[in-house]
């Protein structure tokens, strides 16, 4: 159906889904303070702004990687449309990150602007160009593209970083790792031809699998300190589910180390991204909890 094919067209050339997940972050970071519940306008430009930033990332991050992608069968579907109109494309990412700059100055404020644009500077600069290429390391130390959406949330009123913020961006940057090995591994033959020095290229499928294990496990603690502490600014909705949701991530990279199967890291992967959405969820309802 066109319908469909134009959406996948975009979904393909600006990756809606991970914007979703940026947006997410952002209100998470937005409603840990809890003055901003009154302010509810500022979502608006909050969300604008960094939508806009993530489609320019992805569009920069397509046009750059059209001499690897075309070598990468997980990227089929999108390479020949990025190569034939690569101009067009990238004048198109500058357009989007021009409006969104002018949108977070003009409605926004200049620290949480800063943080969105730290976010697209950290995933193009950092990840892409200089990381990505050169070191097994790019996704971890690029995951903290992810974390910054959620100290701009917090600064989209008057400025303020909140400890919950803080520890929402933590918990996005540690759950990177898990979350993208996990998927690495099914695409390794792909990063092997491009030359991509993904873990799995570099250390070995069964070396991933033992990294993935004991991020996870890093992961676990952190998610549910709140709740073994105690910790408030998260509200009580989070540190309810936050237990159950770290078990639900626990237990299938366990599984994963033990059996070492193509069923058990696709699990790892598919539910590490219910894992983050829900938790993130119960961030938001932090206003609502009395």
């Amino acid at each position: 159906m066109p319908e469909y094919s134009t959406f996948s067209k975009i979904n393909n050339l600006v990756k809606l889904e991970i914007t979703f997940l940026v947006d997410l972050v952002a209100l998470a970071g937005f409603f840990t303070l809890s003055s901003n519940w009154a302010h509810l306008v500022y979502l608006v430009p909050l969300l604008i702004s960094g939508s806009l930033a993530s489609f320019s990332a992805a569009l920069f991050n397509n046009v750059y990687d059209t001499d690897i992608d075309i070598l990468m069968n997980r990227v089929a579907s999108r390479r020949e449309e990025i190569r034939e109109n690569r101009m067009k494309y990238a004048i198109s990412a500058a357009a989007l990150l021009v409006i969104s700059i002018v949108v977070g100055l003009l409605f926004l404020n200049i620290i949480s602007e800063a943080f969105i644009l730290l976010g697209f500077l950290s995933y193009v600069l950092l990840y892409t160009i200089i990381l990505k290429r050169r070191t097994d390391l790019n996704i971890v130390i690029g995951g903290i593209a992810g974390s910054f959406p959620a100290l701009a949330g917090s600064a989209s009123v008057g400025g303020v970083i909140t400890y919950g913020s803080i520890f929402v961006a933590l918990l996005v940057f540690m759950w990177t790792p898990t979350h993208f090995w996990s998927l690495s591994i099914k695409y390794a033959n792909d990063y092997r031809e491009a030359k991509i020095p993904m873990l799995p290229v570099t250390r070995g499928v069964d070396k991933t699998i033992f990294w993935i294990l004991l991020n996870t496990v890093i992961l676990f603690i952190l998610t549910i300190f709140p709740a073994i502490f105690n910790f408030p600014v998260l509200g009580a909705a989070y540190r309810v589910i936050s237990i159950p949701l770290a078990l639900l991530i626990l237990v299938p990279a366990i599984r994963l180390y033990t059996r070492k199967d193509e069923k058990s890291y696709k699990k790892v992967f598919h539910i590490s991204n219910y894992f983050l959405t829900f938790l993130l969820i119960a961030v938001c309802l932090l206003p609502l909890q009395f």
